[in-house]
């Protein structure tokens, strides 16, 4: 799992060539990731749909950074959750994804997004967790979460690994 996490923060932290445009699709992945920053909580699946967890992941990144759509779908909702602004984007074949604790929405309920489209900026993340900004990740498929990292990993990981001797 820590190796899991090491590797997943990696990815994130690593910005490509061109993060500031589209992001860039890893081989074998189904959605991009949405913004590159680090990883600062993993996603902790609960026992059962009401149990406690972390059904996302936080990622951190300077405030008003641009979030993206990882992949293309329509926004299904844009707006204020318990004081909290997200978007929730439907991928179609039952897999939404959510980016929440955002500082502004740049995507309204009903429109269409490609893969890249902005659709908010990082906020200041979950109140009172003494975290800086980040940005809240979280992926549904048939209304159940899953860790939304597996979404962006791809079937490569090569470029994420360095031996050390």
């Amino acid at each position: 799992m820590r190796r899991t996490l090491v590797l997943i923060s990696l990815l994130l932290a690593c910005t490509p060539a061109g993060a500031t445009g589209n992001p860039v699709l890893r081989e074998g992945a189904a959605h991009s990731v949405p913004l590159h920053g680090s990883l600062i909580r993993p996603y902790d699946a609960p026992t059962n749909p009401y149990a406690p967890g972390h059904r996302g992941v936080d990622v951190a990144a300077p405030a008003g950074s641009p979030v993206r759509a990882s992949a293309p779908g329509v926004v299904s909702f844009a707006g204020n959750v318990a004081g909290n602004l997200s978007v929730t984007v439907d991928h179609g074949d039952g897999v939404r994804t959510t980016y929440s604790y955002l500082s502004t929405i740049a995507a309204a309920a009903g429109r269409a997004v490609d893969r890249g489209d902005v659709v908010g900026a990082t906020g200041s993340g979950h109140p009172g967790s003494g975290l800086g900004p980040h940005v809240h990740l979280a992926a549904r498929r048939d209304g159940l979460y899953f860790d939304p990292l597996m979404l962006y990993v791809g079937s490569s990981h090569a470029d994420l690994v360095s031996i050390v001797r």
